[in-house]
């Protein structure tokens, strides 16, 4: 893809010492979409930009807190489920938007979600994919001997060897310190059994960067926490998402199962649509996952422009 030029760049003072990342793509008036990251904490990545098309969309790619060019970089304190929820409000006030569309794979769909179900006024239409559900069960599926372990014992114990533990809590907490203590293996263990899990059978990189570090403290964080609650605030919130959300999940989502979105969704008064694409992994690196979810965003598109050119005309 050939550099694009963004329409701005910004710094937003959210307070609690957390300066945010924020880049604004596409048309000046185009439809606002708010692309949230997963991780938590993987930040953004020019590569996002072709999910959209730039002629329709204003993209506008937020850093959360600690991750991607947001400083400092891999902050745990007041780094929270309620403070990323917040952030995004504050940004759709910053900026003036009365309402938006978000999209967003993993850890960002959780977000999306569950921001969607607090303030379904403000979203036109809702786009996510291989969605994490942050339930005890979602952390045990990585983390424990008895979900992606049992596919992928292997690269399971290469995870479990840098550290010491007899259960899921234990070495959670003994990653915690290691991470902190900025230990090479440590970082390169956690990073490469995520990957694996996103896109299995692929060539692995050698090293891992400083913001690969960071992410993985922030991941190591909000699993330790639990999630601070976020799967509470998604079954709360799960009948008040907006009538236009798509979700899409792969059949091979090796981090996200799909059995365990099913489960949650089958909670529903009002099911939404569920697209399983066949044979599709968690990474966007699967050509199978980025072609179904460009499809869902120019479809998200598709509907809302006319209801954009009624308002302006009428």
């Amino acid at each position: 893809m050939s550099r694009v030029e963004p329409l701005s760049r910004q710094w937003l003072d959210v307070g609690d010492g957390h300066l945010l990342h924020l880049l604004q793509y596409g048309k000046p008036d185009g439809i606002p979409v708010l692309f949230l990251h997963g991780g938590p904490g993987s930040g953004c990545h020019a590569s996002d930009l072709a999910l959209f098309d730039l002629q329709r969309y204003r993209v506008l790619l937020l850093d959360q807190r600690g991750a991607g060019q947001s400083q400092p970089s891999g902050k745990l304190v007041h780094n929270d489920v309620l403070c990323l929820l917040t952030d995004i409000e504050r940004l759709r006030h910053w900026l003036g938007i009365e309402r938006w569309c978000l999209a967003g794979g993993s850890f960002g769909a959780t977000l999306g979600l569950i921001y969607g179900g607090l303030c379904p006024q403000r979203v036109l239409a809702q786009c996510y994919w291989g969605v994490f559900v942050p339930s005890a069960a979602g952390r045990s599926w990585l983390y424990g001997s008895h979900g992606a372990a049992k596919r992928f014992p292997v690269d399971y114990r290469g995870w479990r060897n840098p550290v010491t533990g007899t259960n899921e809590t234990e070495l959670l907490q003994a990653y915690a310190q290691a991470l902190q203590a900025q230990e090479r293996r440590a970082v390169a263990a956690w990073c490469r059994w995520e990957r694996t899990l996103a896109h299995p059978w692929t060539l692995l990189p050698a090293d891992y960067s400083v913001a690969d570090r960071s992410c993985a403290l922030i991941e190591n964080h909000f699993a330790c926490h639990h999630y601070f609650a976020a799967y509470t605030l998604m079954r709360a919130t799960l009948n008040r998402w907006p009538p236009s959300t798509q979700l899409l999940q792969g059949e091979q989502d090796w981090v996200c199962p799909p059995f365990l979105l099913q489960q949650l969704l089958a909670k529903q008064q009002q099911p939404v649509a569920l697209q399983l694409i066949r044979g599709g992994h968690h990474s966007l690196l699967d050509a199978r996952m980025q072609q179904a979810v460009i499809a869902a965003i120019a479809q998200m598109a598709d509907n809302i422009e006319p209801s954009i050119t009624m308002r302006t005309t009428e």
